[in-house]
Formats: structure tokens, C-alpha cells, sequence
């Protein structure tokens, strides 16, 4: 019969960064135009009170504060996917993907509870990535390739920067679970 050609956790691993790193950059430009609209919006924010007009410079005001809000999520967001690229990086480094993909799995998923992982920007690369997740997963439990070795101390350096990215994940969730 046919067999499936077992997959590469290294060829997965990398092809997870490059996804990864397509989301940070999506962020980073989201975040760039959020501040650049801000910037925008606080100029003539400062002109209508200059010429005495209240009620528009307040409506202004309101605005700045949920794109400024936004953009402090958003960062939040970054930071998480930055520890996630960096504990990619070191996996692929040391060649140990089994203990990484568990802890993946359970931060995209959490990730994904978050209102916006479902801007239409990130949807698309948050699905993506999560399904390499996946396969990273099935792959590097299913013994595709056999290229886990252990290096002293390898595998709780990356524990603990993804425990930093989980807890910046709950800080976010309770914040936005409370409001």
C-alpha cells in the first residue's frame, strides 16, 4: 500500500517561524497605522481646541483613547509572538520540538480567545499558524524523523520563555475578561 512520506520537525519548525514572523510583521504594520492615524486624529484633536470647538475636540479625544488602547493590546500581542519566534528559534537551534508544540498548541489557543486575533489582517495568519502548530505537534509526537536530542537545560530555557508568554497571555485575558 501507500505509505505517507513522514514529515520533517525541522522542515515544520521553520515553516511555523516563517509564519510566526508573517504575523509579527502583520502586527507591526497594524500597529504603525493605528499610530499614525492617532497622530492624525490628535492633530486636528489640538486644532479644534485651539478654536474653541469642545464637543468635537472630546469626540476626538474618545477616539485617540480606544486607538491608543488598541495599540497597547496589540503590542501585548506582539510581545507574546516575539517569545513565541525565540523558543522557535531555539528549538530549531537544539533540534527539540516535542515539549515546544505542547506549549504552542496551548498558547495560539489562547491566542486565538483574544477579540482581536479576529481582525481580518491577522484571522487568516492566526489560522495558518495555529494549523502548523498542529502539525508540528502530530509530527514531533508521531516520531517523524527522530530528531530529538537533549542538550542540559535546553528544554527549561524554552519552558520558561514560553511561562513568560502564557503569563503576559492570562494577565491580557483577565484584563479583558474584567472590563
Amino acid at each position: 500500500m501507500f505509505r505517507a512520506k513522514p514529515r520533517d520537525p525541522l522542515k515544520n519548525a521553520i515553516e511555523t517561524l516563517y509564519k510566526v514572523r508573517l504575523l509579527g510583521n502583520r502586527l507591526e504594520s497594524l500597529i504603525d497605522r493605528i499610530t499614525e492615524r492617532r497622530n492624525a486624529l490628535f492633530e486636528r484633536m489640538v486644532e479644534l481646541q485651539s478654536r474653541n470647538e469642545k464637543y468635537l475636540s472630546k469626540k476626538y479625544a474618545e477616539e485617540i483613547a480606544r486607538l491608543d488602547k488598541l495599540a497597547s493590546r496589540l503590542t501585548t500581542i506582539r510581545l507574546v509572538v516575539e517569545k513565541i519566534d525565540l523558543s522557535l528559534q531555539y528549538a530549531i537551534n537544539m533540534r527539540e520540538f516535542n515539549d515546544l508544540s505542547k506549549e504552542l498548541t496551548g498558547l495560539i489557543g489562547e491566542l486565538k480567545r483574544l477579540p482581536e486575533s479576529n481582525l481580518p489582517e491577522l484571522n487568516m495568519i492566526m489560522m495558518d499558524l495555529e494549523g502548523s502548530v498542529r502539525e508540528m505537534a502530530e509530527i514531533s509526537h508521531g516520531g517523524g524523523g527522530g530528531l530529538t536530542f537533549h542538550v542540559e537545560g535546553s528544554s527549561q530555557d524554552v519552558r520558561r520563555i514560553l511561562e513568560e508568554a502564557r503569563e503576559v497571555m492570562k494577565k491580557k485575558l483577565e484584563v479583558d475578561l474584567t472590563v
